[in-house]
């Protein structure tokens, strides 16, 4: 018979088991990300290139490369999920059609998600007004805004499907997704800071962002999940400041104090507990 300390030893076994599943997770993703620093490093290049074929100075390729940043990063992003997305069809036996994943999740948009996106964008003013140091209006640039608003939609999402669709391939367990999310989580955080190496104040919002998008997606509702995109994510970018790009400097609002990171984790976990929690369809 077996005791009770060599159920428990098994127990932590089993805990401790890395399927074959996650490690194959972890290599494709691992592969996602290297394509995109070589992609947006490659793309960079080539751009200074012919910037210095035109006898351009630095200052100006300097200023073209900031200005068209968010429309690299993005080519960026769905070109490494391009690409990775056909090594996977490659690497497999069988003919794989990725939009067959999406079939049977929600395309409406649930109460509580609507009611949770009030929330933080509401709350969130109020936080910046109370310690940003107040709250001032930039000039509205609208060619900036659109790069900004696609460009942080993209950023996120496009990582999200990429591990979404890699999840539903390798046919990961639900309770092998801690073992998933946190090792990804390193990962998009290594490579955006490569991609983007003045980014230390928004690792937070990285990190909540990343996280509230597979929180989101564990009840099935991908409607919630491009929702908080359209809604959260990208607003925030350009309306309130939080560019990783550009910073405040051409968002709809600025403000000058940094802003505490454990109101920010607060203000998200009470959003995220309300949408786990809450009742509301």
């Amino acid at each position: 018979m077996v005791g009770p300390k060599e159920k428990s030893d098994m127990k932590l076994l089993k805990k401790l088991h890395i399927s074959i599943e996650v490690k194959r997770l972890w290599l494709y993703y691992f592969l996602y990300c290297v394509i995109f620093i070589f992609l947006n490093l490659a793309m960079v290049s080539v751009f200074s290139f012919f910037h210095f074929l035109l006898n351009h100075d630095m200052n100006t390729i300097e200023n073209w490369l900031n200005r068209n940043n968010w429309e690299i990063l993005s080519l960026g992003k769905l070109f490494s999920l391009y690409f990775t997305s056909r090594i996977i069809k490659l690497n497999q036996y069988n003919e794989i059609k990725f939009r067959d994943f999406f079939i049977g999740l929600s395309y409406l948009p649930s109460r509580k998600m609507i009611g949770m996106i009030v929330f933080l964008l509401t709350i969130f003013y109020a936080f910046i007004v109370q310690f940003g140091g107040g709250v001032n209006q930039n000039q509205f640039k609208e060619e900036l805004f659109y790069s900004s608003f696609i460009g942080s939609f993209i950023f996120y999402l496009a990582d999200f499907v990429m591990i979404y669709l890699i999840l539903k391939v390798f046919e990961v367990k639900k309770e092998d997704y801690s073992k998933v999310i946190y090792p990804c989580l390193i990962l998009f955080l290594i490579a955006s800071k490569i991609a983007l190496p003045y980014l230390n104040k928004f690792y937070v919002f990285l990190m909540i962002h990343f996280l509230s998008l597979f929180v989101i997606s564990f009840r099935g509702k991908l409607a919630d999940v491009f929702l908080y995109g359209l809604l959260v994510i990208a607003p925030l970018s350009t309306i309130y400041g939080l560019d990783i790009v550009w910073d405040n400097a051409y968002s709809f609002f600025s403000y000058q104090k940094p802003l505490p990171a454990l109101g920010i984790l607060g203000i998200w976990g009470l959003a995220l507990g309300y949408y786990n929690y809450s009742h509301a369809d």
